[in-house]
């Protein structure tokens, strides 16, 4: 039995594509995650000059969020943005937190398209539809 191994990196222009691929999945995935801490910390400070840091450090079991309805129905949350309520605000964190990788999936399966990558736009489609009918199942 003989393999026979394909060295990809040899090719200049697909080291360069893979190289400026894994950038852009890497900023997608940063700066989804630093904007979304950045909301998530928006929130809590939000809630700590609403409810005061005593309530938060001497009563924690007495917080609650705002919101009575589903927290991760996207149009309960935008809703509750105006005027801007702190659990609101950390929920849109949070939504954003949990974007993050399927925007990274979406943006490696366009880079992978645009370097004709067949199988690696095969493979992240179907992550994609996992992640997809995973939300799907999930909300129901």
């Amino acid at each position: 039995m003989c393999s026979v191994a394909v060295d990809r990196s040899a090719d200049p222009q697909t080291a360069a594509g893979a190289a400026g691929a894994d950038a852009a999945i890497s900023r997608v995935l940063r700066w989804g995650v630093v904007t979304a801490g950045a909301i998530i910390l928006i929130g809590v400070a939000l809630f700590v000059a609403h409810a005061g840091m005593r309530a938060v450090l001497l009563s924690p079991e007495h917080l609650s969020g705002s919101s009575e309805q589903d927290p991760h129905a996207l149009r309960v949350v935008l809703h509750e943005l105006l005027p801007p309520q702190a659990a609101a605000v950390t929920d849109v964190g949070l939504l954003l937190l949990m974007a993050t990788p399927v925007v990274s999936v979406a943006v490696a399966a366009v880079t992978f398209a645009a370097r004709r990558d067949w199988l690696y736009l095969v493979l992240a489609g179907f992550v994609f539809t996992m992640l997809m009918v995973g939300f799907a199942v999930g909300r129901t």
